[in-house]
């Protein structure tokens, strides 16, 4: 099985991050913007523009995923020391978030399925520089959490993450999550 150099963040769940393909994320992308079917009503992100890519026509896109997903495989195996977790796996649905400034993906998880995934395909600097001017919050804008367990201290229930373009995330996809609105006329794109 092929994998790749990632990231494994301490937590509590498996949370991988690691580098896209740029390649990829570019189809993903262009394709992304002509999609015209709406998926706002299986959704609760509050994003106007949330759209369905259509996984029986665009084969091309499971094929591009199964090198990450081998990757968390690989690292749950190491990370549960269970060398024989080898499940088969398919991708039910994809969708866009083209994310305009207010817009905001409130505290959910996913159903449907085991996996999720996040990638961000689109991270305006004038987003990211937002940070400088909100020195007291707690997440910055346009910034993605995580929440996982009870509060406690010396715990670790939250991590924080400021998108990076053509990084993906992986995680179970019962954690919970969120993503934080933004100020700037700017649009923060991710799949």
């Amino acid at each position: 099985m092929n994998v790749l150099e990632h990231k494994f963040h301490y937590f509590g769940p498996y949370l991988t991050e690691m580098k896209v393909d740029d390649e990829f994320c570019d189809k993903l992308l262009t394709l992304g913007k002509t999609l015209k079917e709406p998926y706002n009503h299986s959704l609760v992100g509050q994003i106007k523009q949330e759209s369905l890519y259509d996984l029986e026509k665009d084969t091309w896109i499971s094929k591009e995923l199964e090198i990450y997903i081998n990757t968390w495989i690989s690292g749950w195996q190491h990370f549960s020391s269970n060398p024989d977790f080898n499940p088969e796996y398919r991708l039910n649905s994809l969708w866009i978030n083209e994310t305009k400034a207010k817009e905001y993906n409130p505290i959910h998880h996913h159903i449907n399925g085991d996996l999720s995934f996040i990638i961000w395909l689109e991270v305006p600097e004038e987003m990211i520089n937002e940070a400088e001017t909100n020195e007291t919050a707690a997440i910055n804008p346009g910034n993605t959490g995580f929440i996982y367990g009870e509060e406690k201290e010396l715990y670790i229930t939250q991590r924080n993450f400021v998108p990076m373009k053509n990084t993906i995330m992986i995680f179970p996809a019962d954690l919970r999550h969120f993503v934080m609105h933004f100020n700037s006329n700017v649009t923060r794109t991710s799949v």
